[in-house]
C-alpha cells in the first residue's frame, strides 16, 4: 500500500557541480506518518552520482511542508535526475525531477510579470505613450525606424516636399527625419 502523501520535486537552480531542489511533502487526506525522506542525484541510467541526502523529517506530517536542498557531485551530466523517496516501514512514495535546464513545462510557461488581458478579444488595444516607453526599456528595437509599406517601389526623390511626405508616411521622429534628409543629400 502506498503512502497517502503528495510528494513532488522541483528544480530551482542548476550549476555545473550542483542542483538546488525543492521537495514538497503534503498529506492527501489526513495526517500521515513518515520514517524518513531521502534525495539523491542519478545518471540517465540510474547510477548514483553522489551521496544520498537524508532530510531531517520523521514523525507525523499534518500539513504541507517544503524543503529546499542543494545536491552536489563532480559534474552534473546531461540527462541526470534527482530521485526522492519518502517512506514508512516498507511503504514508500517516489518522486523524480530531471536536472537538465528547461525540461519542465512550468519553466517555459512562467513569465516575469503577468500580462493583462485585452479588453476586446478580437482586437488589440493601442498602447499609451508611457506604456510604450516602459516596454521599450526591455525591448529597444520597437522604437527603431519602421520599414515603409511599399519597400519594393523605388523612386528618385529630389524635392524637399517629397522627402517630407516620406517622413510623414514613415512616422519618423525629428532625429530620424534629420538623419534621412542628410542621407538623401549625400551622393
Amino acid at each position: 500500500m502506498a503512502l497517502a502523501l503528495k510528494f513532488e520535486l522541483r528544480l530551482e537552480d542548476r550549476g555545473g557541480e550542483r542542483v538546488l531542489v525543492s521537495a514538497l511533502l503534503a498529506p492527501e487526506d489526513t495526517a500521515v506518518r513518515l520514517d524518513g525522506v531521502a534525495l539523491q542525484l542519478h545518471t540517465r541510467t540510474g547510477e548514483p552520482l553522489g551521496i544520498r541526502l537524508l532530510l531531517p523529517i520523521s514523525g507525523e506530517l499534518r500539513q504541507p511542508m517544503l524543503s529546499t536542498v542543494e545536491l552536489r557531485c563532480d559534474e552534473v551530466p546531461m540527462g541526470a535526475k534527482v530521485v526522492g523517496i519518502a517512506w514508512l516501514g516498507s511503504e514508500q512514495r517516489e518522486a523524480t525531477v530531471p536536472t537538465d535546464p528547461f525540461t519542465e513545462l512550468e519553466v517555459h510557461m512562467r513569465g516575469r510579470r503577468r500580462i493583462a488581458e485585452f479588453a476586446d478579444p478580437d482586437g488589440i488595444d493601442l498602447l499609451e505613450r508611457h506604456e510604450r516607453d516602459r516596454i521599450a526599456r526591455d525591448f529597444p528595437w520597437i522604437d527603431e525606424p519602421r520599414i515603409p509599406r511599399a519597400v519594393a517601389e523605388l523612386e528618385v526623390v529630389e524635392g524637399s516636399d517629397e522627402v517630407d511626405q516620406i517622413i510623414d508616411e514613415l512616422g519618423l521622429d525629428d532625429e530620424s527625419a534629420e538623419w534621412l534628409e542628410e542621407l538623401l543629400r549625400e551622393e
